[in-house]
């Protein structure tokens, strides 16, 4: 894939990333979609293997699907916040998970974006090429998140989005994060 047909950016310096998703075809179609770009990529496909694999590589950005075997991405989220090293990730959950529900609970189990399947491939090019602002907007709305006091109907207002990043309708990044018909209930 040449970055002119693509529109993506020119990855900046060498980034690692792990992909996480129990359906190994599309694993290995985005490892070796990011590989083509110059990315370097390792894969997991369940939970407990993508602790094992981000202890080993050192990834600087994960793509995670949510609903893994042995531990939901969810699990492996808050394991890798844990870690000394998790808080300088960028996590993105990559799932058929979609509803407002599923988002809130990624941003609560410390993920930065929420991507609903089938992931535009130039959306996750996009995300990788900006993943410093990107984090930052993350580190940003994990505090503001657990700081924000609910609106009279039970709801928690959205996080503020960094300069320079539109603000999808449910407080997260831009729409074009969600394929259509997200809003309805899809498998991991």
């Amino acid at each position: 894939m040449n970055h002119d047909s693509m529109g993506a950016c020119v990855p900046a310096g060498a980034c690692r990333v792990l992909v996480v998703d129990d359906n190994v075809d599309s694993a290995q179609s985005m490892s070796l979609l990011l590989g083509l770009e110059g990315y370097q990529v390792d894969c997991a496909y369940d939970g407990e293997e993508a602790l094992h694999a981000a202890a080993r590589f050192s990834p600087q950005v994960v793509l995670l699907d949510l609903g893994l075997p042995r531990f939901s991405g969810y699990e492996v989220a808050r394991r890798l916040r844990a870690e000394p090293w998790g808080d300088a990730l960028l996590l993105v959950a990559v799932s058929g998970y979609g509803r407002e529900r599923d988002r809130q609970a990624a941003r609560e189990a410390g993920f930065d974006l929420h991507l609903t399947k089938p992931a535009d491939p130039d959306e996750v090019l996009r995300v990788l090429a900006e993943r410093g602002p990107l984090r930052e907007a993350g580190r940003r709305a994990s505090i503001v998140t657990t700081t924000a006091q609910p609106d009279a109907g039970g709801a928690t207002p959205p996080a503020p989005m960094p300069d320079g990043l539109a603000q999808g309708p449910e407080g997260g990044p831009a729409p074009r994060c969600d394929a259509p018909g997200a809003g309805a209930a899809r498998t991991g």
